[in-house]
């Protein structure tokens, strides 16, 4: 598969179960290659999703990769478009993902839920709901805040 101008590239624990998890919950394949080091430990993969991959790993402290149980939490979140926004996060939760926002229409219009799954990552799973012009969005955008204050 040819690379993307970017990449996600997750650390986690327990990179087996990472990877059957994103399989389970998203759909992802694992399409390698596997590289495992002298303990077995997965120290680099790559899952696809559609036109889109990511890159995946063991922790390994001594290299600097640490994943977000870890570090206790991130500021990443990983952004899945779909067709069906309610219907994905059914299939998480089922899989171990923690829904942290209900999948619900948004003001720019996107159907729109964010789960945590089992090794810390964050994703915002969505659906276009309404084809908006960028004009329309910001329009959207500045009225909601507005009520907001």
């Amino acid at each position: 598969m040819p690379a993307h101008t970017i990449t996600p590239y997750l650390t986690v624990n327990r990179a087996d179960e990472a990877i059957s998890f994103y399989e389970a919950a998203f759909g992802f394949e694992e399409i390698g290659p596997r590289l495992e080091d002298n303990q077995g430990n997965i120290i680099h993969t790559e899952l696809k999703l559609g036109d889109s991959s990511v890159m995946l790993s063991e922790e390994m402290p001594g290299f600097g990769n640490k994943g977000p149980k870890s570090l206790r939490g991130t500021s990443v979140r990983i952004s899945l478009q779909v067709d069906d926004a309610h219907g994905l996060a059914s299939r998480a939760q089922t899989a171990g993902a923690r829904l942290e926002a209900p999948v619900e229409d948004q003001f720019y219009g996107q159907r729109t839920g964010r789960l945590i799954d089992p090794f810390g990552h964050v994703w915002i799973i969505s659906q276009e709901v309404e084809q908006l012009s960028k004009e329309e969005i910001l329009q959207r955008t500045q009225d909601y805040f507005r009520k907001q204050s």
